[in-house]
């Protein structure tokens, strides 16, 4: 029997995001099939919502604020906790660790602070260069998304030894919701954007493609109806949203339909001709993997995890190019056996990413660190 111990103090919020999901889904999981493990929750006031009714023991934090969380609660909680590990699913470990602390298990999700400073917030881009390095240097293993991740990872942090601490761990779709209805006056066969509303997830280009669709008519033909489908956008405004958020609300033929819930969600999902996804940078993409696993044909950009992910099974366009983005939309909007071959194709590939998986592998990875104290030796990449 080991002993766990999970940071789950940063999944309070209540709004559905990549970073968030992942630490919830991995959570359950691995609760889920602890076996004759234990695993302990460090929380912050109260458990999550999302976590409130996993059956494992919880500490709970006097604070909130996560400044305070990780540079006073948690460095001192460490050190009191008997527990062979520590992971950390969603920040790295606190940026001064005891001495006497458990091995920790860092979860890096992406390199946006280094590789796409302009489209990180300054709050971001400051904690995060100030802590990772250390964080990645203390750890005992170190868990990515995806081979392009573990990629960045070490072109931006050549610390000895980091290459052996290092195990690739794709993320999963989440259970399927059952859908609810539709938004008010809204008709299957639209072209969907999710994610929050902020630079790295291009919406500047994605709308002037699609303005560009709309003014040279391109004859398309989606079901029974001619022209381009109206462009439904499902996601929070995040940071620096305020001009794009605006030409967001004023573009004809788009709907904006803000953050939905997941009931809400799978209904688009199930009812789109296409996922337009072509950000700039991701360290996996939890969209594309849901549209795939929904038999939705995507439109995703070249840079980061995406090409990756996708396997072949979508258009992979230039997110910098506006052409190039149009173009991946025009070839499916004009073509019905394209879309029906990808969206299978998609289909297939992403049942081979779960949670369960996830979290297998996250499970070996800690069992190796509390039975031997060694590093943990590199996992599996997505293939």
């Amino acid at each position: 029997m080991a002993r766990f111990a999970i940071d789950v103090t940063a999944c309070w919020r209540p709004q559905r995001v990549g970073m968030l999901t992942v630490a919830v889904e991995l959570t359950r999981s691995l609760v889920a099939a602890r076996g004759e493990d234990q695993f302990t929750l460090l929380c912050s006031r109260e458990r999550p919502p999302a976590l409130a009714g996993l059956d494992c023991e919880a500490v709970l934090s006097p604070y909130r604020h996560e400044l305070a969380l990780k540079t006073r609660w948690l460095p001192a909680v460490e050190a009191q906790l008997d527990c062979d590990a520590i992971l950390y699913p969603y920040w790295p470990s606190p940026p001064k660790r005891r001495r006497d602390a458990p091995p920790a298990v860092v979860f890096v999700h992406d390199l946006a602070f280094k590789l796409r400073p302009g489209e990180v917030p300054w709050q971001q881009r400051l904690y995060m260069g100030a802590v990772l390095g250390r964080s990645l240097s203390d750890a005992a293993a170190v868990l990515v998304p995806s081979e392009a991740t573990r990629r960045d990872l070490l072109a931006c942090y050549p610390i000895t030894g980091l290459k052996s601490k290092i195990s690739v761990v794709p993320e999963g779709v989440s259970p399927e919701v059952p859908p609810g209805p539709l938004p008010t006056r809204l008709e299957p066969g639209f072209i969907l954007a999710v994610g929050t509303i902020e630079p790295r997830k291009n919406y500047s280009r994605l709308l002037a493609a699609y303005r560009r669709l709309r003014r040279e008519s391109v004859p398309l033909l989606m079901g029974d109806r001619p022209g381009v489908p109206e462009l439904v956008i499902a996601g929070r405004p995040g940071w620096a949203y305020g001009d794009t958020l605006k030409r967001i609300k004023a573009e004809r033929g788009v709907r904006y339909l803000g953050h939905v819930d997941d009931a809400t969600l799978s209904a688009l999902y199930r009812s789109a001709a296409i996922l337009a996804f072509p950000s700039l940078y991701e360290g996996f993409g939890l969209p594309l993997l849901e549209a795939m696993a929904h038999g939705l044909p995507a439109v995703v950009g070249n840079a980061g995890a995406l090409p990756e992910l996708a396997g072949g099974a979508a258009i992979v366009v230039d997110p910098e190019d506006v052409l190039s983005i149009a173009a991946g939309l025009e070839r499916f909007l004009s073509d019905a056996s394209l879309r029906e071959q990808l969206g299978a194709a998609g289909k297939q590939r992403a049942a081979q990413f779960t949670w369960e998986r996830a979290a297998s592998t996250t499970r070996d990875v800690l069992r190796r660190i509390a039975g031997s104290g060694a590093m943990a030796p590199a996992g599996r990449t997505i293939s």
